[in-house]
């Protein structure tokens, strides 16, 4: 399971700067390394979002419609290449490619994802509402099977 202590533990000795945005968490939920930003979302299991790629909508183009369509191809277009890395990259003997929704319900533009044991690798190009930029992400997860045990607690 993925708690919000160890993912920030990790984080830390990788070099990212933690900066406390909630303070009803015992951990910072948001990271910033370089250019690189990250988000740790949840309470008990927890998300990890990293954003590799954003651009902002701007409203005030001739076109918004066509600039929002060239904003998701370009993001696609740098999908396979995250995909590739991440595939020839530490966890590849580790990734294991399903026939099931891996999204978690997220309504991504495009996507590739894996499961690693009782988690979940997802690389994908989201827009999640007008007022956010299209971005392209890398998350990590907890594998939620939807199934409970004997006693109520989900697998």
């Amino acid at each position: 399971m993925l708690t919000g202590r160890a993912v920030e533990t990790v984080l830390s000795a990788s070099g990212w700067e933690g900066e406390r945005r909630n303070p009803a968490k015992q951990w910072a939920t948001t990271w910033r390394r370089g250019d690189g930003h990250a988000w740790i979302q949840g309470d008990g299991p927890v998300e990890l979002e990293f954003t590799l790629w954003y651009r902002e909508v701007e409203d005030e183009r001739p076109d918004p419609d066509t600039y929002i369509d060239d904003l998701y191809d370009a993001a696609s277009a740098e999908l396979p290449r995250v995909v590739a890395q991440l595939e020839s990259g530490a966890l590849r003997a580790r990734l294991e490619t399903v026939d099931e929704d891996l999204t978690d319900g997220v309504d991504y533009i495009d996507h590739t994802a894996w499961r690693i044991s009782d988690k979940v690798l997802l690389a994908g190009v989201k827009h999640d509402d007008t007022d956010t930029p299209v971005q392209l992400v890398v998350v990590m997860r907890g594998y939620d099977t939807g199934e409970q045990d004997d006693e109520g607690e989900w697998l």
